[in-house]
Parts: structure tokens; C-alpha cells; sequence
């Protein structure tokens, strides 16, 4: 149960689109219920968006209409927000997170300022901060109310436990990759070799402050210095290339690729030129941009946040650097460019190995264990 529609190429809903499948090969019943069941004839304007009933009603209608047949509901954080009482459901109720709000909103009011903003921006977003003013308090109803919280990451359970006293209740599972998606990510790439031979740096993610667009200058800068060849490529930006190239406000945009969207099939493909990423997030729930490229046997450096982390703690070679520091970044990224083959092939072994250790067939088991176990309280 999710208020966004169900879908691949959305990072936050493919985390329970792929559970189910995992579920479904293991023989258990899924019924889903997203913002295309809620909103079946929805247009898609900012006035139907400010005026259309809240997801959360819909989603506690259709509990309350078809609750009966289910043992769990996995929902969205926000996404229920009374008790099951009130909903006449018996079963086990999940709240999960992909991004914990209280922290995601914590970030955007710290930044908020920090960006010129032309009038309508201003407006658009100062409409949507209305529309969305209540949904600090749906989460905090929805973490009270349910009888499980999952969570990503385990500084996720450090603050429900520090705000709200609810770390008993909470759960920490990784976000993970299909057996034939790491497959077919490992198999992708190019020879360690080649790719050391034409250098190319890789971001996957939407051009946002929280995802360190505005580092982004600083970093081209300081590499391009120092390896004039390299190639930069952006992927899944969400913004057109001339968005990108303003902000980025380089004296040249030669060597700078930017593919907007795509479809997630088409990733391996993308990546297999790729010789290091790089991941400046500010804030995480796990992080599939750091899963993908490490499968894809692409040594990525990121800022030591939680989501990455949990990832990147285990190479033998460090791969973070503290929040925000773009030299230090800029270095790092230098020196693996400047790697010997063999160096730079050990490394993305090691990268293949970590990918290998988040298998959703796994998490998929083990979760559903937990959930089950949790489960019989109520039969």
C-alpha cells in the first residue's frame, strides 16, 4: 500500500513492488493497493492534486471494505493513520519507510533559502508545503498506530527510539536486488581495463539539493583539473540538460552527458562504461543509485550517510567522505581514476562482492519471517 503509483522506475514504490514478487515466487498472495487504485480517473494538475481526497482516506476505506482478506498490510508511512480498531482489521500491520519523513522534511526547512527561486517555483512550492502540512503528524499517527515499523537503515530506529520511544517496535531491513538484476548488472560492464582507459564518473539520481547538486561544480572542477579526459554522466535527473548545465554554470559543457530519465531495464547498459560513481547525497533511506553501480562492479564514493553506509562500510577500501566536504571527495575520486588496472580490478571485485550480500531473495525470506512471527500474536 502506497500513495504513488507502483512502478519500477520510481525508487520509492520499487522497493514493495519487488518484496511482492519475491513474495509471489515464494507462493504467498499480493494484492496492492497504490495512488492508481485510489485516483483510477485522476488528472494530473496541481488543482486536482491540491483538491482530490487525501490518500490516506482512501487507503482506510479500502481496509475497512476489504481488510478481511488480508494477514498483513505493508503500508507507507502516512499512508494509514487511525487504529486497526477503528479499521475492523485483525491482521498484522506494517508501516514502512523508504526515507524516514520527520528527517527528509528536517533537511528540506534547512535548505529552505539556499536556492534562487523564480516567483512561480516560489509559489508552486509554497502551495504544495500547504497541501502537505499535515503529513508530519499522519506519519507520527501511522508509527503509533501500526504494529511494525520497517525501516532502511538502522539511524531510522535511533530516532524513532530518541523521538517517540518506538525503537521496540521497529524493524531494520536493507533494500535489495533480484538474483537476475545482479546478473545482469555483474555481466554488463565493460573489462576493468577499458574502462580505466576512457574514465567516466556516474550519478544516478534526481538533481535536487538533497541529492549534492549544488557540489556538483566544485567536484567537475577540481577532477577536470586533474584528469582533463574525463567523461561525467547523469542519470535519472529528472530535469532537463539545460536545468543541469545552468546550475552547474561551468565554462564548458564538453564531456558532460545528461540522460533525464529511463527506464530501468535499460540501466546495465547505461553503466557499462562507467569507471567510478559518485553519490553526494545529503540524506538516504538506503540507496539503490550506490546498490546498482557497486553490482555493476563501479567503485562509487559517497558522502558517510546513513543508507550508503551500510554499503560502503564494508569495502577494504574507504569510499566515504564526511558530509559536504567536496575536496575531499574530488581527491578520492582522483585517486581511483589514477588506480593501476590491478588495483582498480581487486576493487571492483570487492564492489561485485558487497552487491552480492543484498539479495531480495534473502530479505524477502528473512522478513517475511519477522512479519510472521509477529503475526501469530494476533491469531
Amino acid at each position: 500500500m502506497l500513495h504513488v503509483p507502483l512502478n519500477r522506475n520510481f525508487g520509492g514504490s520499487r522497493v514493495q513492488l519487488e518484496l511482492a514478487e519475491e513474495w509471489q515466487k515464494q507462493g504467498h498472495h499480493i494484492t496492492k493497493f497504490d495512488a492508481n487504485d485510489a485516483y483510477p480517473q485522476a488528472k494530473h494538475s496541481l488543482f486536482h492534486t491540491l483538491t482530490r481526497p487525501r490518500f490516506h482516506t482512501k487507503a482506510e476505506q479500502f481496509i475497512r471494505e476489504q481488510g478481511h482478506r488480508f494477514d498483513i498490510i505493508d503500508a507507507h508511512q502516512g499512508n494509514v493513520t487511525c487504529s486497526k480498531a477503528s479499521l475492523g482489521f485483525s491482521g498484522l500491520w506494517v508501516t514502512r519507510s523508504v526515507g524516514l519523513y520527520p528527517l527528509y522534511e528536517a533537511f528540506r526547512r534547512s535548505t529552505l533559502g539556499n536556492v534562487p527561486e523564480s516567483w512561480k517555483t516560489r509559489l508552486v512550492n509554497g502551495v504544495l508545503a500547504w497541501r502537505d502540512r499535515k503529513e508530519m503528524s499522519h506519519c507520527f499517527q501511522s508509527y503509533h498506530h501500526c504494529d511494525l515499523i520497517n525501516l532502511p537503515n538502522p539511524d531510522e530506529k535511533a530516532y524513532l527510539n530518541q523521538a517517540a520511544g518506538l525503537g521496540e517496535k521497529c524493524v531494520v531491513f536493507p533494500f535489495g536486488l533480484s538474483d537476475q538484476r545482479l546478473t545482469t548488472l555483474q555481466q554488463s560492464s565493460k573489462p576493468p581495463a577499458v574502462r580505466l582507459q576512457s574514465p567516466q564518473v556516474v550519478f544516478i539520481g534526481t538533481w535536487c539539493l538533497r541529492k549534492g547538486s549544488k557540489d556538483w561544480p566544485q567536484i567537475i572542477q577540481r577532477v577536470k583539473a586533474a584528469i582533463p579526459e574525463v567523461q561525467f554522466l547523469f542519470l535519472g535527473t529528472g530535469s532537463p540538460a539545460n536545468v543541469v548545465l545552468e546550475d552547474l554554470n561551468l565554462p564548458s559543457s564538453d564531456g558532460i552527458k545528461i540522460i533525464p530519465s529511463y527506464d530501468s531495464d535499460t540501466l546495465p547498459h547505461l553503466l557499462e562504461n562507467g569507471t567510478v560513481g559518485v553519490f553526494p547525497s545529503y540524506i538516504e533511506g538506503f540507496g539503490f543509485a550506490v546498490l546498482e553501480k557497486l553490482a555493476a562492479g563501479i567503485p562509487t564514493i559517497a558522502y558517510d550517510v546513513p543508507g550508503p553506509r551500510e554499503m560502503l562500510q564494508q569495502s577494504p577500501l574507504p569510499l566515504m567522505v564526511q558530509v559536504g566536504d567536496t575536496q575531499a571527495l574530488s581527491q578520492k575520486l582522483i585517486d581511483l581514476l589514477r588506480l593501476e588496472v590491478t588495483q582498480y580490478s581487486s576493487l571492483v571485485r570487492d564492489c561485485q562482492t558487497i552487491a552480492e550480500t543484498f539479495r531480495w531473495s534473502r530479505i524477502a525470506t528473512e522478513m517475511l519471517a519477522v512479519y510472521q512471527e509477529h503475526l501469530t500474536q494476533f491469531q
